[in-house]
């Protein structure tokens, strides 16, 4: 089970876990999950995982430390050149999208799977969400959530600032052919429009599929059923 080979990385202050593939030849699938999700309990992640594992492959995921999404690619980055040595696949559930994109600048990879996936939503939400005099780096952000218990999520103003670092603006020098991106018709966190923008800027190499049911999460069982189908398309190349 995936929750066996969860372990903590002092280094980063996080958990991840890495199942190496049965070859060395063969190719590793790394979940990123998205804004506060934990990958141990995802259903996303775990449909990956068993994919993963039931045909050889490599499976390798990571939960998000504090910091920006600037940090967070950077750890990206770090998790995938220490445990992988094969051009990975990516899977990125919402904000995941986003950090593929962005370590698919820094290095070749060889798919990649979009979630419910979002781009440069921390400007969206700092321009279009905030006041100006709410702009502030101390400033705690109190936004509406349904995720969450307490109905809202404290966002700090000061990561939304500091992840400015990581927009992305130029979609010519991501280094992968190959993207799907799945996306829920009824998406209230990241609307459907922002995802067909990603899409025509990505231009012939992505394929977007709408849900006509979906919502952001995408983890019903016929949600995790076409996730499973579109993952054996993009690894199995068909």
């Amino acid at each position: 089970m995936l929750r066996d080979i969860v372990k903590q990385c002092a280094e980063r202050g996080t958990s991840y876990a890495f199942k190496p593939p049965a070859r060395p030849t063969l190719p590793t699938i790394c979940f990123i999950p998205g804004f506060r999700s934990d990958f141990v309990t995802s259903k996303k992640s775990l449909t990956v995982y068993d994919y993963a594992v039931n045909r050889g492959l490599g499976f390798l995921s990571w939960n998000h430390a504090d910091g920006s999404v600037y940090d967070w690619y950077q750890d990206s980055v770090s998790f995938i050149q220490t445990y992988t040595r094969n051009p990975s696949y990516l899977v990125g559930a919402s904000c995941g999208l986003w950090i593929s994109l962005l370590v698919a600048k820094q290095m070749p990879v060889e798919g990649i799977l979009g979630i419910g996936g979002s781009v440069n939503f921390t400007e969206r939400w700092l321009m279009n969400e905030l006041s100006e005099e709410q702009r502030d780096m101390n400033y705690i952000w109190r936004r509406p959530s349904p995720y969450d218990p307490k109905g809202y999520y404290d966002i700090p103003v000061s990561f939304l600032l500091e992840s400015r670092r990581a927009l992305i603006t130029d979609y010519s020098d991501i280094q992968c052919e190959r993207i799907i991106m799945i996306h829920g018709v009824h998406d209230t966190d990241a609307p459907l429009e922002c995802a067909k923008q990603i899409s025509n800027r990505l231009g012939k190499r992505a394929l977007l599929y709408q849900v006509d049911q979906g919502d952001h999460r995408l983890s019903s069982e016929k949600d995790l059923c076409f996730l499973r189908e579109k993952l054996h398309e993009l690894v199995s190349n068909e």
